[in-house]
């Protein structure tokens, strides 16, 4: 059973306030006690500033201008290089795998 961030969260709450071990608090609740850490450590991570996607708008593109490349500039210093026809689901790959560095 696949549970979301919610139940993690909730669990990793309750976990610390209990006073018991990882391993206790796991065999009472029937959870795996890697996954309890793994989010426990996960949750505890603060979150990157800005690290959300955000369209930052859309315009017609003239056809004299159809071969030119669309460069944006990603943090860390990162040059992000479009080229006309890139389909948007492999743009969210490649933002995904800066995001994620």
């Amino acid at each position: 059973m696949k549970h979301d961030r919610e139940f993690w969260t909730r669990h990793v709450k309750d976990w610390r306030r209990s006073g018991l071990t990882q391993a206790q608090y796991c065999r009472r609740h029937r959870l795996l006690k890697g996954t309890l850490g793994y989010w426990a450590s996960t949750l505890n991570k603060p979150k990157a500033a800005g690290s959300a996607l955000v369209e930052v708008g859309r315009t017609e593109v003239k056809p004299q201008q159809s071969n030119c490349p669309i460069e944006l500039a990603v943090q860390g210093g990162y040059l992000l290089r479009l080229w006309p026809g890139v389909e948007p689901a492999h743009l969210r790959e490649v933002l995904l795998v800066l995001e994620r560095r």
